[in-house]
């Protein structure tokens, strides 16, 4: 238990400045001051051996009064204005929320929830938002929402078309990659020559176009023809940035090299 309690303490630690860190910092302290020696000293112990590393990660300091104004609204179930900046768009955006929930994943803190604007469910990056409001009006979460319903296709927050993806992983990489759950839809298919085919149903092609990038040539895209085209891109994109590369002091063009 007193493992279990660490581990959290440690997980929240990327929310150092925020209400979320304060609070199980001040529980931690006072679950303290109870403790007999023998368990104090066993939880030295612990937190000399037992860490938890999550990068990259925000610092969400600086959003403290927007993230605990979220997290009112959500328990109270107010719903809230905000100005919010799109990565995708340069002009800001006025919108109303019902704020159904706040999601932690990868390093990035969300707000999920009914946007008036678009008259859908939508996710906002919290650092974001540029500007946010509690409002007298209230609101329902409907029954049939589920966050992990609403997530269950993306291959990790995008939510698009959905496409069957099939990547082949190399022999060398086969076993560590197979290793791990990527997502809820993968299937896996061992070769006879020790690769893996790997099949995922997945919304949307960027963030799987980003996976497969990571591990270089380890990995091919068997299907679909789109997201073959978009890694091609990508690489030829990339093999272009060292057209020219700096060799002992010199500038070398690549692109005569033979």
């Amino acid at each position: 238990e007193l493992m279990s309690l660490y581990f959290y303490k440690d997980l929240v630690r990327v929310f150092k400045g925020t209400p979320f860190h304060d609070s199980v910092d001040s529980v931690f302290k006072k679950i303290q001051s109870t403790l007999p020696p023998q368990a104090l000293g066993y939880l030295d112990q612990v937190q000399s051996v037992f860490h938890v590393g999550i990068k990259p990660y925000r610092d969400y300091a600086q959003f403290r009064e927007i993230l605990s104004r979220v997290n009112r609204a959500a328990v109270e179930r107010r719903r809230v204005e905000m100005v919010y900046h799109s990565l995708r768009r340069k002009e800001k955006t006025l919108r109303k929320v019902d704020p159904y929930k706040v999601w932690f994943y990868d390093g990035t803190i969300y707000l999920i929830g009914l946007c008036h604007l678009r008259e859908e469910v939508r996710m906002f990056v919290l650092d974001r938002i540029k500007t946010l409001n509690l409002t007298d009006e209230r609101f329902t979460i409907p029954g049939d929402f589920n966050l992990d319903d609403f997530m269950r296709h993306s291959f990790k927050v995008m939510h698009d078309e959905l496409y069957t993806v099939k990547v082949r992983i190399s022999p060398d990489w086969a076993r560590w990659v197979g290793e791990k759950i990527w997502h809820e839809s993968q299937k896996v298919k061992k070769n006879g020559d020790g690769s893996l085919e790997m099949t995922f149903r997945v919304a949307g092609l960027d963030e799987i176009k980003r996976w497969v990038l990571s591990f270089g040539p380890e990995a091919f895209v068997i299907e679909p023809p789109r997201l073959k085209e978009m890694v091609r891109s990508e690489l030829q994109k990339s093999l272009g940035q060292y057209a020219r590369v700096r060799i002992y002091g010199d500038v070398r063009d690549e692109s005569r090299v033979v």
